[in-house]
């Protein structure tokens, strides 16, 4: 295998890891049919379930909930850099990993709503050398579906780099096939490094740039962007886990990640997009409806979550002990965003605990 796959393969096992404990999280209470709608948010009872955590030393982070547009909610707790004890604020950034493809799926169905992409389109205009180029739609890759080579299951060792653009395609390009397109769903972080590559293929600029021209400055969303190095000044998070006292982790920011889980925001920023999304601020009726249909509980960049008999929808994502959490609430208008730097605690717990307490549950 050449060392350049190895490179890339290593580096989304270290960064991206597939769905896992929210999915759980919901499941768990599907079973239960209480309305929502007419619960008023319990802010008392999620202060105190946070205080409890951040006084165990159990967890640092940043949350928000928002109803229909307004935040109703917002609190952060613990450091974002221990070192210099700067306490996280709620402006604090923090990485979100994969919830980063909710928003890289928004764009492609954008291109699709302005006629510059078709989902039935292959993947040979763009790759024509990549194998199975001519079989590979658009709606595979969108819904895991494609067969690409999951490079996040791999443990091959770090040989070498790729930075560029003709680097990672040609990583690719040389990748084996997983399965035959269309076949099965396999949930594989490789399928959003390659929307993000057809993305500034048509939009002709780079991924950042489309990205904050399409969402992020429609949005006024100031404290989001594509990723970079840790920038303490700026407000953002350092990650951190424990062993016996908080550890910082150190900074593996890696440009080849793109739209598959590079991006950075706020909980209270997410609630923003979140909103703007699924009252089809950012993409039309039609679009919305293809992204929000299901296939094995998937949808196009994002998952559906039970609880309480209703329903959620969204995206985890887990990045360098970065926890990151992003649902929408469509029958309520509820938005709920969770970043993480720092947990002691399953993650499901932590997602029941707040969730329980603001719903009054």
């Amino acid at each position: 295998m050449d060392n350049r796959l190895l490179e890339l393969t290593e580096t989304l096992n270290l960064y991206l890891s597939p769905m896992k404990g929210p999915l759980f999280l919901f499941v768990c209470f599907v079973s239960i049919s209480i309305s929502l709608s007419a619960q008023k948010p319990n802010t008392s009872k999620l202060d105190k379930v946070l205080e409890k955590l951040e006084q165990r030393n159990q967890l640092m982070g940043s949350l928000a909930f928002s109803k229909q547009g307004i935040s109703t909610y917002a609190k952060a707790f613990g450091y974002s850099d221990i070192g210099s004890n700067a306490q996280a604020d709620t402006l604090t950034q923090y990485r979100i990993g994969s919830v980063s493809k909710m928003l890289t799926s928004t764009m492609v169905l954008q291109l699709v709503s302005e006629g510059k992409l078709q989902l039935s389109d292959s993947i040979a205009q763009f790759f024509p050398d990549w194998p199975n180029a001519n079989t590979i739609t658009i709606e595979h890759i969108l819904r895991h579906e494609s067969g690409i080579f999951n490079f996040g299951t791999s443990s091959k060792p770090i040989t070498a780099s790729p930075q560029s653009r003709e680097e990672i395609i040609a990583v690719f390009e040389q990748a084996p096939v997983a399965f035959a397109p269309g076949t099965q769903v396999d949930y594989n972080n490789a399928n959003y490094v390659v929307l993000s590559l057809i993305i500034e293929e048509i939009d002709q600029r780079s991924f950042a740039e489309s990205l904050q021209d399409r969402i992020l400055t429609p949005l006024s969303l100031n404290r989001t962007h594509a990723g970079g190095p840790i920038q303490t000044g700026c407000n953002e998070a350092h990650s951190y886990f424990w062993k016996n006292q908080w550890i910082k982790n150190r900074d593996n920011y890696h440009p080849s990640l793109l739209g598959a889980g590079a991006l950075v925001s706020t909980p209270k920023e997410l609630n923003v997009f979140l909103h703007a999304l699924f009252t089809q601020k950012l993409l039309p009726a039609a679009q919305l409806k293809r992204m929000m249909t299901l296939k094995e509980n998937m949808g196009m960049g994002l998952f559906a979550f039970p609880f309480y008999g209703k329903t959620a929808y969204g995206h985890s994502g887990n990045i360098d002990a970065f926890e990151s959490f992003a649902v929408y609430f469509p029958a309520n208008q509820v938005s709920f965003s969770l970043c993480l730097n720092g947990n002691r605690k399953e993650v499901n717990e932590v997602l029941i605990a707040c969730l329980r307490a603001y719903f009054g549950k």
